[in-house]
Order: C-alpha cells, then sequence, then structure tokens
C-alpha cells in the first residue's frame, strides 16, 4: 500500500531532486558544444576518406567479378548451385530473411558474372529454323 508524504519533508526531496536535475542537465548543455565540434570534425575526416575508399571498393568489386568471368561455365553454375541450397536450407531452418537474403546473394553475384562476360555471345544451343 502507497503511502503519500506530505509537508515539508516531502518538499525538500522533490526540490533537491529537481535542484540535481537542473545541475545535470546544465552540465550537459555545457558540454554540447564540445560533443558538436568533435562530430564535425570525425564528419570531416570521413569526407576527407570516403572517396579514396570507395575507389579501393569498386577496384576489389572489379577484380573480383573479372576473375569470376575467367572461371568456367560449369564452376559458376555449381558454385551458384550450391549458394541456392545454401540460401533455401537457411529459409527451411527458419532463419531470418536477411540471413537467407546473404546465403542467396553469391548466386546473383555469380550470374552476374555469367552474363556479363565481354566478347561473349549468348546463343540458345540450337539454331531455331525459320
Amino acid at each position: 500500500m502507497e503511502t503519500q508524504e506530505s509537508g515539508p519533508k516531502s518538499f525538500k526531496r522533490v526540490r533537491s531532486a529537481v535542484g540535481r536535475a537542473r545541475t545535470g542537465v546544465s552540465g550537459a548543455i555545457g558540454h554540447a558544444p564540445e560533443v558538436a565540434g568533435k562530430a564535425r570534425q570525425r564528419a570531416a575526416e570521413v569526407a576527407e576518406r570516403l572517396p579514396g575508399a570507395l575507389g579501393r571498393a569498386e577496384t576489389g568489386a572489379r577484380s573480383t567479378v573479372t576473375g569470376l568471368q575467367t572461371m568456367s561455365d560449369s564452376r559458376l553454375r555449381m558454385l551458384a548451385a550450391a549458394s541456392v541450397g545454401f540460401g533455401a536450407g537457411l529459409r527451411l531452418a527458419g532463419a531470418s530473411r536477411l540471413t537467407t537474403l546473404a546465403g542467396f546473394a553469391p548466386a546473383s553475384i555469380l550470374g552476374f558474372a555469367i552474363v556479363s562476360r565481354p566478347n561473349r555471345a549468348h546463343l540458345a544451343p540450337h539454331q531455331v529454323q525459320p
């Protein structure tokens, strides 16, 4: 059962709590310019490094795709089938959608490597007669 206090003791406790809260908020507000300055400095550092990081990521992605494009069709298809099987297994096991998507992702990359090969015609296995 709750009891409500009234009188001078209760008022002093409330006043003390308000005073501590006011002191805490004043201290936090006093640190806000410092925190904002550090955040601005970090953002400038990130913005300065971002083009280089994106360039390295692009170079890595291009070399990976080029490496995949040099593999044989049978090997790429086998790896893609394994990725599809892995993703399906994750889904059947009850994994989250994001995890399942991560299981299927290599299959899409491998498929892209197959269809994006330069100087390679993707013709039907048998010519169609009109």
